[in-house]
């Protein structure tokens, strides 16, 4: 089994968050279980401008099986009983650019999919942005000594909004493979960064900008094979070099792509490789952590630092 290192991208709209208050709330909840017996570590210090974690998921079993082939009787099944202090465990470990929100995510069949991370992020952002807002309608209305309308009320829940999407990020050449794997093709955003005549002949104020970002909704998300052939085509035809389509997958999950001129596996060793390297360490330690070291150090790798360090 094949243990990977993968690019993803955290993409935030707001205006109270940036990507250190993300990776600060991350931070202040290190060592929170969440979703399954999953329990989530965050660090910023260990490596400065970088949020570094480890998702560790525990799994509800007290014994495995093993095939027992050297015996005179031929091949013997053998149940092994784990003790009350060990328990069978995957492991997913990860490295976040502070500065451009590009980070890169260690996983393999079974482990915990980068979705779960995303789920971790959207309730920390949603809790403290209730919090803030909460704060903000008490404080004004103290200010004003008495309660706030329902109009003051939603101004204030306006300034607050923000939304935080977490995606994998896919190479052109590849994109059309990857969108046909999904249940559900929803919708794509994607920037043009080249301003063509044709562009600017459709685009209101085209006079005034650099930078021009579309959003696409799918009148039918269900044609998943026409979809990604046109995503893929217009893609190719448009020299569009960076863009964020959103999938369903057949459990109902939604999903973001990011499309990015990067591979999408940066780093593989098999996983008796892998386990030997992060063997007898503590999670919770990631300053003495070689292995996330090494993950962080892929962001200065001569392939890889012109993407994961992009000014994006």
């Amino acid at each position: 089994m094949l243990v990977k290192v993968s690019a993803f991208d955290i993409d935030i709209n707001s205006a109270i968050f940036d990507y250190q208050a993300v990776a600060d709330l991350a931070a202040g909840v290190t060592g929170i279980v969440f979703e399954e017996n999953r329990t989530f570590y965050f660090d910023t210090a260990a490596f400065p401008g970088f949020c570094v974690g480890a998702i560790i998921t525990v799994k509800d079993q007290k014994s495995f099986c093993t095939l027992d082939v050297g015996g005179a009787a031929g091949a013997v099944i053998k149940v092994n009983n784990l003790d009350e202090h060990n328990q069978i465990m995957d492991f997913n470990f990860f490295a976040l650019n502070i500065e451009n929100g590009i980070g890169v995510y260690q996983h393999y069949h079974q482990s915990a999919p980068l979705s779960v991370l995303e789920r971790l992020l959207k309730v920390q952002v949603r809790t403290e942005k209730e919090r803030r807002i909460a704060a903000a309608v008490a404080a004004e209305e103290a200010r004003l000594g008495k309660q706030l309308s329902a109009s003051q009320a939603s101004k204030i829940q306006r300034a607050h909004k923000s939304y935080l999407k977490v995606g994998v990020i896919v190479r052109p050449e590849t994109l059309r493979a990857q969108l046909e794997e999904y249940a559900k093709i929803k919708g794509m955003e994607y920037t043009y960064t080249v301003l063509t005549p044709q562009v600017l002949d459709a685009t209101p104020l085209s006079n005034r900008i650099k930078k021009k970002k579309e959003t696409l909704i799918f009148t039918n998300p269900n044609l998943v094979a026409s979809l990604a052939r046109e995503i893929a085509g217009a893609v190719q035809q448009f020299g569009i070099s960076r863009g964020n389509v959103t999938v369903e997958d057949g459990g109902g999950v939604t999903r973001h792509i990011k499309i990015m001129d990067m591979p999408e596996v940066l780093w593989e060793q098999e996983y008796e490789t892998v386990v030997a390297l992060i063997d007898d360490i503590n999670p919770n330690d990631f300053a003495n952590n070689e292995y996330l070291k090494s993950l962080v150090e892929l962001f200065d790798h001569p392939d890889y630092t012109p993407m994961l360090r992009a000014n994006v």
